[in-house]
């Protein structure tokens, strides 16, 4: 038999639109607000006291007081010796009748006579006096919490696309049957 049969086989379309989504939203924020913490120092400083009163004495520089009183005892002390040097000059003035010149040997005798003694001292000898009165610190922070103001938006602008599939028929099924001979026998 001459039968051509074709066959065109069905074929279907896919068309898909994936899901899509924006999402907006503001970030939430914090104002924070921190105040100074309240400090409070008491100091109470370190006193010295130093007393040179003694090494000044020993250098000679001495207060007012002591030393009018220490050239008060030395004048009166040297005094004393002038009036027993004039007192004995006297005398030997008066022993005349021995037959010496008291004069002439009163005279050599100043001539030679060492008025003061010569003595190197290192001074002052003695420390001063010290007294230390310790100081001290307080220091008493009070601290001051944080001001935090929180803004959070609950609320976001959300834009979305369902997924969508598009399912169509881009050819549809079909089947021919001809007859290609030459010859048709149109009896059954």
């Amino acid at each position: 038999m001459d039968i051509r049969i074709t066959q065109v086989y069905g074929q279907i379309g896919i068309r898909t639109q994936r899901a899509w989504m924006d999402i907006r939203q503001e970030p939430p924020r914090a104002d924070i607000s921190q105040p100074k913490a309240d400090m409070d120092i008491r100091v109470k400083q370190p006193k010295i006291h130093i007393d040179q009163t003694q090494c000044f004495a020993e250098t000679g520089l001495k207060p007012a007081l002591q030393l009018a009183h220490d050239h008060y005892d030395e004048c009166y002390a040297s005094g004393v010796e002038a009036i027993g040097d004039i007192a004995e000059a006297g005398d030997r003035m008066m022993r005349i009748e021995e037959g010496r010149d008291p004069i002439a040997d009163l005279a050599f005798e100043s001539m030679f006579k060492e008025e003061g003694d010569l003595n190197l001292v290192c001074a002052p000898t003695s420390r001063p006096k010290m007294d230390i009165e310790e100081g001290e610190t307080n220091i008493r922070i009070t601290p001051r919490p944080a001001d935090i103001q929180w803004y959070v938006h609950t609320t976001a602008d959300i834009k979305a696309t369902r997924h969508k599939v598009d399912i169509y028929m881009e050819r549809w099924p079909d089947i021919k049957v001809e007859y290609v001979g030459k010859k048709l026998n149109k009896t059954i």
